[in-house]
């Protein structure tokens, strides 16, 4: 029963239903179905599914993000960053990846930093030497570099399901994310100097720098309040989520003077609508995970995967693999609900880390959203760079190869993700 319950589900989804429609359909022919379970069930486990207070840090960081964007913060990295790092040769690709980076620390989500940026670099990226579809593309894989580092909502909701402190996959994301950004900076060494691409100006000053900095810092100190906060225990993640929140509006209201009421009314109603759409995946996830629980359904794959191997390589391997298929299909949000239940008792069961898996986790789906047919990230950068999906591969096929070299090194150097936890 269960196994068609499954492949119900998946076949909704393939044929357009909506994900959390697809979900619920599904589980609730479960409990119809099932003798041994009354509906009441259904109805509790999708009520108690949103009752954690863990998950009141999403609201929060998605609103922090959204002021951020609206205070016109990334113009201020922007030029940060562009003066900091604008003197090398392929400047701009520097700036890109570095300014994705400063903007994960304050919105957890690739999708609203790629088409922010995509908006804002590929243009001068162009005009710079770069293609238009590599362009979009080093924007889209920078920012996938959101959900590993805090604020990321990807780890809140793998913490949640899994049952993790929120605020150690928080610290295990930072060295993660900073690779990432390396390894994109070695490939855009790469083809700066492939391409004798330009700088962006021609000499370093220190006073452009500070001057720049001055205008950034305020914006800068969000992800140090995030981090530092939960470090040295002065405040939980959904706290730190409440805390940043005023401190976004009172930058973006007092200090920057770039929100009004009638914008904060439109971002408050944004963040609404984007919570409701993860919260109610939530719920019915709950449900479809107590329906695995229920038919032991977690305990069978680990047996099933444990009977081909017992080495923690090669099961996290075909994990990987796993991942990144599923990813290409379904938004990372409904994977992690759908997901985590699965594989937790597997990777526990073969001594891996339930920390340092998240972040495997959240990488695997992060690559997959860039990934045809259905990433959500490359649709988002494709069309706000103005480009077909088709230039966007054709441009950006290595960038594939650099984001899976980093999730390898997550992988299989378990100190690179919780170096800084313990």
């Amino acid at each position: 029963m269960t196994i068609f319950i499954i492949f119900l589900m998946l076949g909704l989804m393939l044929i357009g239903v909506p994900v959390v429609f697809s979900i619920m359909i599904a589980t609730l022919l479960f409990f119809i179905v099932e003798p041994s379970v009354t509906i009441e069930v259904f109805i509790q486990r999708i009520i108690s599914g949103t009752q954690s207070f863990p998950l009141l840090a999403i609201p929060f960081f998605v609103l922090t993000g959204y002021l951020m964007n609206v205070s016109d913060i990334s113009r201020r990295l922007i030029n940060l960053s562009s003066a900091s790092i604008g003197h090398i040769k392929g400047g701009i690709g520097y700036v890109n990846i570095l300014v994705n980076t400063f903007m994960a620390g304050m919105s957890g989500s690739s999708n609203a930093d790629s088409a922010v940026l995509s908006k804002l670099l590929v243009t001068p990226m162009e005009e710079k030497g770069y293609s238009r579809g590599l362009a979009a593309g080093l924007t889209a894989s920078a920012s996938l570099i959101a959900p590993i580092i805090p604020p990321s909502i990807a780890l809140i909701m793998y913490g949640f399901m899994a049952e993790v402190s929120i605020g150690k996959l928080f610290m295990a994301g930072i060295l993660p994310g900073i690779l990432m950004a390396v390894l994109l900076f070695i490939f855009n060494f790469v083809i700066a100097r492939k391409n004798d691409l330009p700088k962006e100006h021609e000499n370093f000053s220190i006073g452009e720098v500070a001057r720049t900095f001055k205008y950034a810092v305020l914006a800068l100190f969000t992800p140090v309040i995030i981090v530092g906060g939960i470090r040295l225990g002065i405040m939980t993640p959904t706290e730190a989520g409440a805390i940043t929140v005023v401190y976004a509006f009172l930058i973006g209201y007092f200090v920057y003077k770039k929100i009004t009421m009638k914008m904060l009314k439109e971002v408050i109603g944004e963040s609404v609508t984007l919570t409701a759409v993860v919260m109610i995946i939530v719920a019915a996830s709950s449900a479809f995970g107590w329906v695995l629980t229920w038919e032991r359904i977690p305990q069978q794959v680990a047996e099933l995967v444990l009977g081909l191997s017992e080495n923690p390589i090669i099961v996290l391997l075909l994990i990987n693999i796993m991942l990144l298929i599923i990813g290409m299909f379904i938004e990372g949000t409904a994977s992690i609900v759908l997901l985590t239940p699965l594989l937790t008792p597997l990777v526990a069961e073969i001594g891996v880390d339930l920390v340092h898996f998240g972040i495997i986790v959240a990488m695997n789906l992060a690559i997959g959203s860039i990934t045809p047919p259905l990433g959500t990230v490359m649709f988002t950068t494709s069309a706000a760079a103005n480009i077909s999906i088709v230039e966007f591969l054709r441009k950006s096929w290595p960038l594939y190869i650099v984001l899976l070299i980093a999730l390898f090194m997550v992988t299989y150097i378990p100190a690179i993700s919780l170096a800084l936890v313990k």
